[in-house]
């Protein structure tokens, strides 16, 4: 594996934000939510724990939908996101971590399709190239508050990508392939994120490697690298889990979902409010 300070992963996205909780040690300005973001009808959606830096005391609903630009990380055993015991979510549920640099809440009478899939775009160095599959993998090292704490040693801020190169005629010349980069090449990519990948050890699944089909590439020629080793956490099939509250087999029937004011609160339950104490 390659540690290149020279990376990032940032997703853009629409977001199902629950579980709106203040960060540890932090008051009530800085926040964590649990976000689910659809990935497609044949792959469980990702589970993020987001941080949001609420200088402007918005106020959130129980559940919420919201266009977000999020630096992202793979989650690691040990993360602070202040988890809660209510909820009946663990930490291995979780598929990434993050920070939110943008957030725009959609409300009103928006009509709200939340079945699209995020786009991301990677920075970092090539670690590995498989010309015959057309696909090549980033180790993208991304800081996120969660991961930044020094008690865990084991802590790898980093995102895996696996990109593919699409089968259509952009791609493809003289029968071929093209824009599959070398091993140890820093690149920038763009696209859609459609997956991840897993493994099994003694029954535990673990993910691997989010996957990403390109739309964009730039070539940016050779990085300076280090080695470095991290540990994933294991987790349990991979995805949100029927213990969140959204559910995106709904949106997926109905394809357009029409919100009023009063659709993303649950009756007896309060919004959290960010405010002064």
């Amino acid at each position: 594996m390659t540690n290149s300070s020279a990376s990032s992963a940032t997703i853009t996205s629409i977001a199902v934000f629950e579980n709106g909780r203040p960060a540890e040690g932090h008051g009530t300005t800085n926040l964590i939510f649990d976000a689910q973001i659809y990935l497609g009808d044949d792959c469980p959606p990702l589970l993020a724990a987001l941080r949001y830096f609420n200088s402007e005391n918005h106020v959130f609903n129980e559940i919420g939908f919201y266009f977000i630009v999020a630096t992202v990380a793979k989650m690691e055993s040990g993360a602070h996101i202040a988890l809660q015991n209510n909820t009946g979510i663990d930490e291995t549920d979780y598929d990434v971590v993050g920070n939110v640099v943008m957030l725009i809440p959609i409300t009103g009478d928006a009509a709200v399709n939340p079945t699209i899939r995020p786009y991301i775009h990677v920075c970092g160095t090539v670690r590995s190239v498989d010309d015959l599959a057309g696909t090549f993998t980033i180790d993208a090292h991304q800081y996120v508050n969660a991961l930044k704490t020094a008690t865990n040693s084991n802590f790898n801020s980093m995102l895996p990508v696996e990109c593919s190169i699409p089968n259509t005629p952009r791609w493809h010349k003289n029968g071929k392939k093209f824009g599959i980069p070398h091993p140890n090449r820093y690149i920038s990519v763009t696209g859609f994120l459609t997956g991840r990948k897993t493994r099994k050890e003694h029954e535990v699944c673990i993910t691997e490697c989010f996957t990403l089909e390109i739309q964009s590439i730039v070539f940016l020629g050779r990085p300076v690298v280090a080695n470095s080793s991290g540990s994933p956490i294991q987790a349990r099939t991979p995805g949100a889990k029927s213990k969140m509250k959204f559910d995106f087999s709904s949106a997926r029937a109905n394809k357009c979902l029409r919100l009023d004011d009063n659709a993303t609160e649950s009756s007896g339950t309060s919004a959290i409010n960010s405010v002064d104490n």
